[in-house]
């Protein structure tokens, strides 16, 4: 009888085990407030896959790993691809929590997998997806967003112009 109840507690322990993970990956939301960059999906790094040479799904581009200190979140990552660096990127994508990768382009490698596969909560809320061990939380600069700024530089070129003419 007492064999049984180990037999029973330690089945229960590993369930509980199995199923936890699984319930805190859908309780994770996916971050949506961004007036530049529009959530695409959950993908696949490429990085291990046969034949691609390690590329990465977000590859030439820049990166950061925050440090475990709770900073890493969605925003932050999208501030640094939008304007923490000299240039401006497309995609944003975090990764396992605390890795931030910017690029001009998601390689065609990447595969859009179930929301629910990116499952790691970022450093900083962990109320939010951040990617997943070899998985990215993708994000994509609206194409209006370029074209404002571009224009903004436009104006104000054009209203010096008209300045210096007087």
């Amino acid at each position: 009888m007492a064999r049984n109840m180990l037999i029973q507690l330690v089945a229960s322990f590993i369930l509980l085990a199995l199923l936890s993970p699984l319930a805190s990956a859908q309780s994770l939301s996916i971050y949506q407030d961004s007036d530049k960059y529009k959530y695409q999906g959950c993908f696949n790094e490429t990085v291990d896959l046969a034949d691609t040479a390690k590329v990465r799904a977000l590859a030439d581009g820049a990166s950061k790993t925050y440090p475990v200190d709770g900073s890493m979140t969605v925003p932050i990552c999208l501030s640094f691809c939008n304007n923490g660096t000299d240039t401006q990127y497309k995609y944003a994508g975090v990764e396992y929590s605390r890795e931030c990768w910017c690029s001009q382009r998601l390689s065609s490698l990447a595969t859009k997998l179930d929301d629910t596969a990116c499952n790691t909560p970022c450093d900083g809320n962990r109320d939010v997806a951040c990617g997943g061990a070899l998985k990215l939380s993708v994000y994509m600069m609206q194409s209006g967003s370029a074209r404002v700024t571009a224009t903004a530089w436009v104006l104000v070129l054009a209203g010096t112009l008209a300045v210096v003419s007087f």
